[in-house]
């Protein structure tokens, strides 16, 4: 009998320590759960009690999803919290520009807060992936900064990456997200688009102008001579065009017509005599400006010293690019009865400076 008693103390004693492993989930006054895990065993956020909520959804698989060439499927919790993978954005070169394309992104659905990163090739992506900074420069990462949202992109009316290489052929695509777990896929790429390359042309109607006899008939005066500019080009700052004079107007006796006494600075209507300009650039100086030649009605005289612009057109130049644009520069010579006859010449040099 005492073997006996040994072994029923032994089974009492089991019986009793067994409850003290039983591993049960977390509780609460109503709810058990007996088994958890992320998403699992749920379908929204409707199911809760004091201490426990449910946030998930049944049936959600645990790697990989099925797809074919144009469609996936997205089940499981990740993709309740997922954006909308983000269409191909709209790429274009409206103004042929060479540094530089515009991009306009769209939302595909998602919400206004919704951040948008950019990725870009000149390889659709095969061995060359770089990145739209938050500046729209180019960079080889990409950082939280770097998501930004429809409107920070430009909305409709889109933004310029820039930074690009001339005569190159470009690709983009984006990816979405708007907080944790939201991250998206990268979206479609678009088609390839070109920079063009840098361009430049400029040309004056004639290369020498001469002037009438000056005599008491016409007041010993001419303003009907005129030079016509063209240019066209994509610098994207535009260009400014510059003259100044080699000498004063002398004969080869060294008899001179001095220029006329207005400035570049502060033309004015004219009065006395002198050899002087005008130009019909009303917004010489860039948009905006003071049209301060008011469109070719006051003068000033030629310079020996420095190049002063005559004709200009400020940047940026995004669309339409600037082609076969003309401004003129008129001149005018009056003299008195007392100027010694004779021909008198001089050269001016115009210089155009584009800003690319």
């Amino acid at each position: 009998m005492k073997n006996i008693k040994f072994l029923l103390s032994i089974l009492i004693a089991a019986i009793v320590f067994y409850p003290s492993l039983v591993m049960a989930g977390p509780a609460s006054t109503n709810y058990e759960l007996e088994e958890y895990g992320f998403g699992a065993g749920g379908t929204d956020t409707t199911m809760n009690s004091t201490n426990y909520k449910m946030f998930g959804t049944a049936g959600e698989v645990e790697y990989g999803r099925p797809s074919s060439t144009n469609y996936q499927a997205g089940s499981g919790l990740i993709f309740t919290l997922k954006l909308n993978v983000p269409p191909a954005p709209t790429l274009s070169n409206p103004a042929t520009n060479y540094d530089r394309l515009k991009f306009v992104l769209s939302e595909g659905g998602n919400a206004s807060d919704a951040t948008y990163a950019i990725a870009i090739s000149t390889d659709n992506f095969a061995s060359d992936t770089r990145y739209v900074k938050s500046d729209a420069t180019i960079g080889t990462s990409l950082t939280t900064s770097d998501f930004k949202t429809y409107a920070n992109w430009g909305g409709s009316n889109g933004t310029y990456v820039t930074g690009l290489q001339s005569g190159t052929t470009y690709y983009i695509k984006a990816r979405a997200r708007i907080g944790n777990f939201t991250e998206t896929e990268w979206g479609p790429a678009t088609a390839g688009v070109a920079t063009s390359n840098s361009s430049l042309t400029f040309s004056l109607d004639s290369s020498e102008i001469t002037f009438s006899d000056l005599n008491s008939g016409n007041s010993y005066t001419d303003s009907s001579k005129s030079t016509q500019m063209t240019t066209s080009t994509n610098a994207y700052n535009g260009y400014g065009v510059y003259a100044k004079e080699t000498q004063s107007l002398k004969t080869a006796d060294n008899k001179t017509i001095s220029d006329y006494e207005g400035t570049n600075d502060t033309p004015t209507s004219w009065s006395g005599t002198g050899f002087g300009y005008t130009t019909d650039d009303a917004n010489l100086g860039g948009t905006g400006g003071t049209n301060r030649f008011a469109t070719g009605t006051k003068y000033a005289g030629f310079s020996t010293d420095t190049a002063y612009v005559v004709a200009d057109h400020s940047g940026p130049v995004q669309n339409p690019v600037i082609s076969n644009e003309e401004f003129n520069i008129s001149y005018r010579i009056t003299v008195d009865a007392t100027t010694p006859a004779g021909t008198y010449t001089n050269v001016i040099l115009y210089t155009i400076v584009p800003s690319f």
